[in-house]
């Protein structure tokens, strides 16, 4: 059985992220510490429910709760779940977190409407797309075509797919990208590739979520992966072509997408050594040195050799910050 991995995120926060290298490289405004939010003291993870264990479903809650004076969390709700299974394991869990109180003029006081998304991913599922079966075997016959290198066939079978008018945009979105991986396995030109991924991203899907007059955008956990995966290669894409700008924009939002879920994989490496020489051309010395060190730790995480040539601009850059 896969092991379970449960990540928790911040959802409208002031720090999303503590270890994000854009969050490091941002100005930020100096801490009132007389007046101020939450701070969170214990957050232990929700269990992943045994239904959703058994039947690998993946999935992601947003919950709406108050923190009172005396740092409890209280009045905990659903405001959005991608998957009823895992509501009850996402509010036990919240109903059991900890926080220092909020400050008003250096006074506890109630904290209204803090919102907290939960992501539940599974270990060993990081670079599965739940596309359902169909696409499943698309797969299955794309990694059996690379194999033989000859991939004519499966590219047809792709087209037949995206000419059916009643196609769920999901499913076109990763369709598409299934396409744009298969042609830069087999070293298709650029421009074909990167107009495959720039339609696909036209069919993410987004859900907007209304609460207390205001709304935000919210991914599902397959969304949040093809914008991860799909902007991680269109990101190699502007590389090749040294168009720094587009690379860094391409990368950060990639990367940005995946922060808040704690979504893992060996991609992100690359994608980091990438991002750094980018910004490092564009004079941008934060971004450059926080993502190169960003790449070291994953390199130590993979086992991966931290290119020599890197070594210099790497410490050139952390001396400019």
């Amino acid at each position: 059985m896969k092991k379970l991995l449960l990540f928790l995120s911040l959802l409208l926060a002031t720090n999303v992220s503590a270890l994000s290298v854009f969050n490091q490289c941002e100005i930020k405004e100096k801490v009132d510490e007389l007046n101020q939010p939450p701070i969170p003291l214990k957050k232990e993870a929700p269990k992943y429910p045994r239904k959703a264990q058994m039947g690998g479903e993946e999935g992601t809650v947003l919950v709406e709760y108050d923190v009172n004076e005396q740092g409890q969390v209280i009045n905990p709700k659903i405001i959005w779940s991608e998957k009823e299974v895992f509501d009850n394991s996402a509010l036990r869990a919240v109903s059991s977190w900890s926080y220092k109180p909020a400050l008003e003029g250096g006074n506890p006081i109630l904290y209204k409407n803090k919102k907290q998304l939960i992501y539940f991913l599974i270990e060993g599922s990081e670079n599965e797309l739940d596309l359902g079966s169909e696409f499943n075997n698309l797969v299955m016959r794309v990694k059996a075509g690379l194999r033989k290198g000859n991939v004519e066939g499966i590219i047809k079978r792709i087209d037949t797919l995206l000419a059916r008018v009643n196609l769920d945009e999901m499913a076109r979105a990763g369709i598409l990208y299934l396409k744009a991986m298969s042609l830069y396995k087999v070293k298709a030109p650029n421009e074909e590739i990167k107009n495959l991924l720039l339609e696909s991203k036209r069919f993410y899907e987004k859900v907007v979520v209304e609460f207390n007059s205001k709304s935000t955008d919210i991914k599902s956990v397959t969304s949040m992966k093809l914008q991860t995966f799909g902007g991680i290669l269109l990101g190699q894409m502007y590389f090749e072509e040294s168009n720094w700008e587009k690379t860094e924009k391409e990368l950060s939002e990639a990367i940005r997408a995946s922060l808040d879920s704690g979504l893992k994989s060996q991609r992100f490496y690359t994608a980091y050594l990438q991002l750094g020489i980018a910004s490092y051309n564009q004079k941008k010395w934060c971004l450059a040195a926080k993502s190169w060190e960003k790449a070291q730790e994953l390199a130590r995480v993979y086992k991966i050799t931290f290119p020599d040539q890197l070594s210099d601009p790497l410490k050139y850059a952390q001396s400019q910050i």
